[in-house]
């Protein structure tokens, strides 16, 4: 029904003569306002209730990352002499317009917000969603096609399993680019298990449609937010792939890059190192990992949810996923910028000892091919330069990001100033 009223203003003559037919048509009118309005209402209610369950659930789990998250810039504080990056604020090129430092617009390195990282500079005319798919023109709107294929998996031990009672929304929503939408599976059980809620979620690349499996970044937010265990993220490049465990996958971190290192996790997809289990990302938060390009047909992955709600004398276990996309991302070969990094109230910088890039895409062996630097000094003169003049309260670093041969965009996910 379209968003305007059926009830016609009409001009009556006081105590004139009554239209039978017309006094019929202006209550039918007025019936089918009050029913639009009714239906209206109760979507209107529905959504607000779909979004405040979603508010709620994820803002409980948000309490206990914001303390974790306390506890480990405590930790950051107690290194002495080390600066790294903490503000969008720090990003500082606009200051060196006009000098031989200038970055144009073009070579400007990408900055993601939502998942924290730099990347090289985006071609977005190029870049293309497998998953996510929009009608044409002005009012353009997001479609979910029928040749969008999910399956799951409930072979593991705990509370998932056949016979529990599943309330669920349908897996399409995690795809949906709507705050109020939500894939969700909540399991409703009457006594807990150390094993949580464990599943496989399959999700198909339609190339059929698309025309291409060439893919470089999975993106996923684990649904509630910072509660949900993600075990292992793979790919597979089966042609029509079953969606089943045997289409042959293979860890999105197909070389174990960084095995072991405790510090890569979360930065790294889980599923690719030695120990089955080590690289899991414990209580997750939003995920976006970039690869070197792979011809992807569909993706899986296995989800933990140790954590639950009770509810009416039963335990109700949660998880599920929003914001899911598979993409191929085109940037350009090399891009830089500039971040600024100032020394603590009351301390100088006389000397810059060491600069590290935290980047968990490139292996160690070929990190200087992906990244160089320059240290930026001011010579107090409102003059920029490579020369230290001596203690600074500020430095700038230039930053220089390259694709490798492989076609593997590096993500910068922190800048690590080691000074004196």
């Amino acid at each position: 029904m379209a968003d305007s009223m059926n009830t016609q203003r009409r001009s009556a003559q006081y105590k004139g003569a009554v239209d039978s037919a017309e006094y019929n048509m202006r209550i039918e009118e007025n019936y089918k306002d009050l029913l639009y309005l009714y239906n209206k209402s109760n979507i209107l209610d529905q959504k607000l209730s779909e979004a405040f369950q979603r508010v709620l659930k994820d803002q409980a789990y948000l309490v206990g990352a914001v303390d974790d998250l306390i506890d480990r810039v405590k930790a950051l504080e107690h290194e002495i002499n080390t600066l790294s990056i903490y503000s969008f604020s720090q990003f500082d090129y606009v200051n060196f317009v006009g000098t031989s430092f200038a970055i144009s617009t073009t070579n400007l390195l990408s900055l993601d917000p939502y998942y924290n990282i730099i990347t090289l500079p985006k071609v977005t005319g190029s870049s293309s969603s497998k998953l996510k798919f929009y009608t044409s023109g002005s009012s353009s709107a997001q479609v979910v096609p029928d040749f969008f294929k999910t399956n799951i998996d409930v072979i593991y031990a705990g509370v998932d399993i056949a016979g529990a009672i599943i309330n669920t929304t349908p897996t399409f929503n995690a795809i949906i680019d709507n705050p109020d939408k939500v894939w969700k599976r909540n399991i409703i059980t009457q006594s807990t298990s150390p094993f949580g809620a464990q599943m496989m979620f399959y999700v198909k690349v339609p190339s059929e449609f698309t025309g291409s499996t060439k893919t470089n970044c999975i993106k996923l937010n684990p649904f509630p937010v910072y509660s949900v265990d993600i075990f292992s993220i793979e790919y597979t490049t089966k042609l029509n792939p079953t969606l089943t465990e045997s289409d042959s996958w293979i860890p999105l971190n197909s070389y174990g890059l960084y095995n072991g290192v405790s510090a890569a996790v979360g930065k790294v997809p889980p599923g690719g190192w030695t120990v089955a289990g080590l690289d899991t990302i414990y209580n997750s938060g939003p995920l976006c990992f970039y690869c070197s390009d792979k011809e992807i047909t569909a993706i899986r992955i296995k989800m933990i949810q140790k954590n639950y709600m009770q509810e009416g004398g039963n335990y109700v276990y949660t998880y599920g996923l929003s914001d899911l996309d598979i993409r191929y991302d085109k940037f350009l070969p090399s891009g830089k910028t500039i971040i600024k990094f100032t020394a603590p109230n009351g301390s100088l910088i006389n000397n810059i000892i060491s600069v590290n890039p935290v980047i968990y895409n490139v292996p160690l062996s070929k990190m200087s091919n992906a990244f160089s630097h320059r240290v930026i000094y001011s010579d107090g003169g409102g003059n920029y330069t490579t020369t230290n003049p001596g203690a600074s309260s500020s430095v700038w670093i230039e930053v220089t990001l390259n694709m490798l041969d492989d076609k593997t965009a590096p993500v910068l996910c922190d800048l690590r100033i080691q000074y004196d």
